[in-house]
């Protein structure tokens, strides 16, 4: 397993992490709205992680000539950028449509929160290296 790869792994594992903890807090607090919207953020941030992940491992195949990948594959990585931009306006097109089932700064703060975990996640590197 490849070092891109490992983090992906410890970075899904977080984020199941997050969402379960996030389901239970939806299930027995009266913060429905800002958990589920937590959830939701969270859910497409981890999303746009992967695409930019398959686009890395589709960019590394290719320089290390490992794989050949269609004209389709590059078409679809090329617009990696617009297809991360749509996800964010829908999370937010999402609560803006369903304030009563999703809290919009919950929304916001659950997509952040993928960031949140990647630089606590560096400098945890950081210090284990030190």
């Amino acid at each position: 397993m490849t070092s891109l790869e490992g983090k992906m792994k410890h970075y899904a594992i977080v984020v199941t992490t997050f969402i379960l903890l996030f389901v239970i807090g939806y299930l027995i607090s009266p913060f429905k709205p800002q958990f589920l919207g937590l959830i939701v953020g969270l859910a497409f941030s981890f999303f746009n992680l992967w695409t930019t992940f398959q686009k890395a491992k589709a960019v590394g195949d290719i320089a290390t000539k490992v794989k050949n990948y269609s004209l389709f594959s590059f078409f679809i990585a090329g617009f990696g950028v617009v297809i991360r931009i749509t996800m964010a306006i829908t999370c937010v097109w999402l609560a803006l449509n369903f304030p009563d089932q999703l809290h919009l700064i919950s929304v916001i703060t659950g997509f952040a929160l993928i960031y949140a975990i990647i630089m606590a996640d560096m400098l945890v590197q950081f210090v284990r290296k030190r």
